[in-house]
């Protein structure tokens, strides 16, 4: 095949397998779809979109926490919802005016659109088209190929697949994540508005903003912050306006704010008893403690939880500020989104689905894309980058496949420990490897000072 044939090929397959990736999620969807109020496993397809989104924003609309007991009695979901913030679902609230079906199909198809985003997102970021100096994917198809291969690989993941198929806003997170590292410094206010939508979850938004606080993101961090208040309070307020009214008879904001502070802790709680939920007994959990609790069967509770993120990420926070005082960040397509999004896949909870978010320091590591990832030895890169991609690709980890193996509890906890663990290891060699660059830099740059002044000390001649 001469080159010419090959810039046309290359591109047109990668753009028909991520149609293929595509029509197996809607075809499953479709086929396994689950009418709302439904709890059987078999029949997912858009179950998060119906409990997570669709409902609770409705219910928000009504004025009715949808974190409460009353809201889950009421509207066709098989529970509460945790605690999201209200903001990603004022969101998605002008879904909620459409016939569920039509919402159903407009999510998915807007779904599909965000990966493509994500794909040429994570391109851009790891230099797709210019890259050392040298042109890789420098031509219309070149460009094309990279971007389709990445979105081919987010649909095919256990993790883009489930997304679509579930109906999660995994891919928002994951997009919003990624957006928000890799803009932080340059354009801080694309960054506030992409951690706005991170602040939807918890889980996300405290490691990624310790994380950026010790990178030095701080216009970014103030600005996200002044509008995630401002966008979660809004609604919180309105919510507490008519759960006041319906726990007093008239206007009480306190007594709905209390209404809705209970709500949220009951969610937690039922949140937290669910088998896929639990850390001793979830299937899809890729957080370090959460891997340790199946093998010590029990929970330790949400302080413990905390407390372990914070020891977790003491270690990357501090390469972070070095790094940032020594000119070393290299974005997130480099070690430094490799080190952040690792660490925040580690040390909170976090499903299978939102192994998503390493795909940009991955494509980066992929192509050696910055002076960190071409000094290290393609044998550790590969290592690394297998480490990975192992939660987003373990599918063994999933309910189908292990109620047909059967392998009894130690197999159990030994198959889906495989993604934890697999992050843990990636999670040390990110740190290990950084920390050693950041040294050498630090020696070099002492090195050169300690030259410089005995260049300044030697004494003055003159000619004779």
């Amino acid at each position: 095949m001469n080159a010419r044939n090959r810039r046309f090929v290359v591109p047109l397959v990668a753009c028909l397998l991520f149609g293929i990736g595509v029509t197996l999620a809607a075809v499953r969807t479709v086929t396994r779809y689950q009418t709302p109020g439904s709890t059987n496993p078999a029949t997912q397809g858009m179950c998060d979109f119906h409990n997570g989104l669709y409902f609770p924003a409705t219910a928000l609309l009504a004025g009715k926490s949808p974190y409460g007991q009353q809201y889950a009695d009421e509207y066709p979901v098989s529970r509460q919802i945790p605690f999201f913030s209200p903001v990603i679902l004022v969101l998605h609230a002008p879904l909620t005016f459409l016939p569920l079906p039509v919402a159903d199909v407009l999510f998915f198809a807007l779904s599909v659109v965000l990966v493509i985003v994500l794909a040429t997102l994570c391109a851009n970021a790891a230099g797709v088209g210019i890259v050392g100096g040298g042109h890789l994917g420098g031509n219309a198809g070149g460009r094309l190929t990279w971007i389709a291969s990445i979105a081919a690989a987010i649909v095919f993941s256990r993790s883009g697949h489930i997304s679509l198929y579930n109906g999660y806003f995994t891919i928002e997170l994951a997009l919003a994540t990624i957006a928000a590292i890799h803009f932080a410094k340059d354009r801080p206010v694309i960054s506030a508005v992409a951690l706005t939508l991170v602040s939807a979850k918890p889980t996300f938004i405290l490691p990624l903003g310790f994380l950026m606080l010790a990178r030095g993101n701080f216009k970014a961090l103030s600005l996200g912050a002044a509008i995630s208040l401002l966008g979660a309070g809004l609604p919180m307020t309105y919510l507490a306006y008519h759960e006041g009214i319906r726990a007093t008879g008239s206007i009480d904001l306190a007594a709905g704010f209390d209404k809705i502070v209970d709500d949220i802790g009951s969610a937690q709680q039922v949140h937290m008893k669910t088998q896929d939920e639990s850390p001793v007994d979830s299937w899809t959990r890729l957080d370090a403690l959460a891997t340790v609790c199946k093998w010590t069967g029990s929970d330790p509770g949400q302080i413990v939880h905390l407390a372990v993120m914070m020891l977790i990420l003491l270690w990357p926070m501090m390469i972070l500020f070095y790094q940032s005082r020594r000119g070393l960040d290299d974005g997130v397509a480099g070690g430094t989104g490799c080190l952040m999004l690792v660490t925040i896949l580690t040390s909170l909870y976090h499903q299978s689905y939102d192994a998503m978010v390493v795909v940009a320091p991955t494509v980066g590591m992929l192509l050696a894309c910055t002076e960190f990832w071409r000094s290290v030895s393609p044998l550790t890169r590969g290592v690394l980058g297998a480490l990975m991609v192992v939660p987003a690709f373990n599918y063994l980890s999933t309910r189908s496949v292990l109620t047909r193996l059967d392998l009894g509890d130690v197999g159990f906890g030994v198959i889906t420990s495989l993604s934890g663990v697999a992050l843990m290891v990636a999670w040390l060699v990110i740190c290990v490897l950084l920390t050693r660059r950041t040294i050498g830099s630090r020696n070099r740059q002492t090195a050169s000072g300690a030259s410089d002044r005995r260049a300044c000390a030697l004494p003055l001649t003159r000619d004779t």
